[in-house]
């Protein structure tokens, strides 16, 4: 073996979660000094926000699946919801309260979808497919 880590089945979810972090860093990096701070930092913000309920839905999902089945869907309905509800809000608190830039916060949100995106392709292609 030659040491050095490749994207698997088995750590996909790992490496997926990083490479959201750091490339909604790395964009919001260079967005701040090339457009403005305030749409780099939006950017900055959807990704995060994006990851973090990539993260809580995963989770969810998780302890849904541990339980007996006629549980599992209420459990799964009512943590579903919650985690819509809270999500609304924040975005609702951070578009009209903190003033993000809209288009910087949808960028954002749309790392954690390119990143799956990419990652679909290199699995595919590894495996000739």
């Amino acid at each position: 073996m030659t040491g050095r880590t490749r994207i698997n089945e088995d750590n996909i979810f790992v490496w997926l979660v990083g490479a959201s972090l750091a490339l909604s860093a790395l964009a919001g990096a260079a967005t701040a000094l090339m457009v403005s701070p305030r749409f780099g930092g939006s950017l900055f913000v959807g990704g995060i926000l994006a990851t973090a309920n990539f993260l809580w839905m995963r989770n969810a999902l998780e302890a849904a699946l541990r339980l007996l089945p006629t549980n599992a869907s209420r459990f799964a309905t009512l943590r579903y919801l919650t985690r819509l509800a809270i999500m609304a809000a924040v975005l609702y608190l951070l578009l009209v309260r903190v003033g993000v830039d809209i288009f910087g916060l949808l960028i954002g949100l749309s790392v954690l979808v390119v990143n799956i995106t990419v990652f679909s392709i290199y699995l595919s292609t590894r495996k000739g497919g």
